[in-house]
């Protein structure tokens, strides 16, 4: 038999965490035990409180440490969020909208853009070389002008 007053445990002592500004490391490693406590007890509804918090990847990572992840994979594109070839990686899901990949190709391009540009000092001042990275990252993402 399933224990779905878990959630009653569980978002409260997540919500607290979030709230007071604890590091991501402590909200990964205090809900992890805490995850890990609640489905030994039976906790079967653990992919509804993932839900309310796929804004904090720090607790969708404590989630998935623990084997939980949304039938759709929202919760591995919100954990990667901040790395842009990573979250592109999640997109690869029947569930994915057309916009939400469109926004995860745009920030990815905008990512390898930013890259380009931050190399550009490598080339220790030849010219060519600079034209041709300004190019390329002018290509990859035309709406950012140095």
């Amino acid at each position: 038999m399933g224990w779905s007053s878990a959630n009653d445990i569980f978002d409260p002592v997540a919500r607290a965490l979030r709230d007071s500004g604890a590091p991501d490391q402590t909200k990964r490693d205090v809900l992890g035990k805490l995850i890990a406590q609640l489905q030994h007890n039976d906790w079967d509804t653990e992919d509804e409180s993932l839900e309310d918090f796929l804004d904090d990847p720090a607790i969708v990572g404590a989630f998935a440490d623990k084997g939980v992840h949304l039938s759709d994979r929202r919760c591995c594109r919100a954990a990667h969020a901040k790395d842009p070839h990573a979250h592109l990686m999640a997109m690869r899901h029947e569930d994915v909208s057309e916009d939400e990949m469109r926004a995860a190709i745009e920030a990815y391009a905008h990512h390898l853009a930013d890259r380009i540009r931050a190399t550009r000092d490598d080339t220790r001042g030849a010219v060519q070389a600079i034209k041709v990275m300004d190019f390329a990252a002018d290509l990859i993402d035309p709406a950012v002008r140095l």
